[in-house]
């Protein structure tokens, strides 16, 4: 019984995260809040799904600025799981335009695999069935993105937008190849960064609401493997944001 019970509560938290997401689950777009050489941050998100993501940005030369970005997913059991692991790293631009205001654009590749394996439905949860569904997939994902915000006393407001192409290295349901190769992703996000000023200058809390949509705004597919990597998620992360170079203020 309490097999049983265990499958069932597994089963449910996979299922509600299939149903309610898709199975690319993206980083969220970065925006440096970055202003002139040598200034650096390093970010720490999580989801409420379970989902961690880590980045770090800093400015070497005067209007450059490089980034390192990962997060992962683990979920579940060795029979019942949902799961997600990239990397990406990025280059670009920024410009101060004067009262608080600053605007950026990047470019960046990223790689990532992932996986799933659950029931279809919650009649079929027993512990002698065997899950109807698992995937598997990685990719690689060139994107370009541009980003602004404005920065005050205790808060900082912005929103960016990547544009990204994800290119499936692999991509299977059961063993069996999936017919898609690729698939373009726009990806709005809006930000809110508090803290700050002369209590910890050096970190700030960060919340983030994110939206994944295809591109080409097509998402439904009589494939259920397709169907499911092609489902548009709104997302929202919460995190913290250390900037180093503020130590010594």
């Amino acid at each position: 019984m309490d097999r049983f019970i265990r499958s069932i509560t597994v089963s449910g938290s996979v299922m509600v995260i299939l149903t309610g997401c898709s199975l690319y689950a993206p980083l969220q777009p970065s925006a440096p809040l970055i202003h002139i050489k040598g200034e650096a941050e390093v970010v720490a998100s999580g989801y409420f799904s379970g989902r961690v993501e880590g980045s770090a940005a800093y400015s070497p030369l005067k209007y450059v600025v490089v980034r390192a970005a990962g997060g992962l997913k683990t979920n579940g059991t060795d029979s019942l799981y949902y799961r997600i692991r990239q990397l990406e790293s990025s280059i670009g631009t920024y410009r101060r335009l004067g009262d608080g205001w600053l605007l950026g654009a990047m470019m960046g590749y990223g790689l990532g695999k992932g996986g799933a394996r659950y029931y279809d439905d919650f009649q079929k949860a027993l512990p002698d069935s065997v899950p109807l569904r698992l995937y598997r997939y990685s990719f690689r994902k060139p994107h370009v993105e541009a980003y602004v915000s404005h920065q005050s006393r205790w808060t900082t407001v912005g929103a960016s937008c990547r544009f990204s192409q994800v290119r499936f290295a692999n991509f299977t349901d059961r063993g069996q190849p999936v017919p898609l190769h690729r698939m373009s992703r726009l990806e709005p996000s809006v930000f809110l960064r508090l803290g700050g000023a002369d209590v910890l200058p050096w970190l700030q809390g960060q919340v983030v609401l994110s939206l994944s949509m295809a591109a080409g705004g097509r998402t439904h597919s009589p494939d259920k493997a397709i169907y499911a990597m092609k489902m548009e998620p709104a997302f929202t992360s919460f995190g913290f944001v250390i900037y180093p170079h503020r130590f010594k203020e």
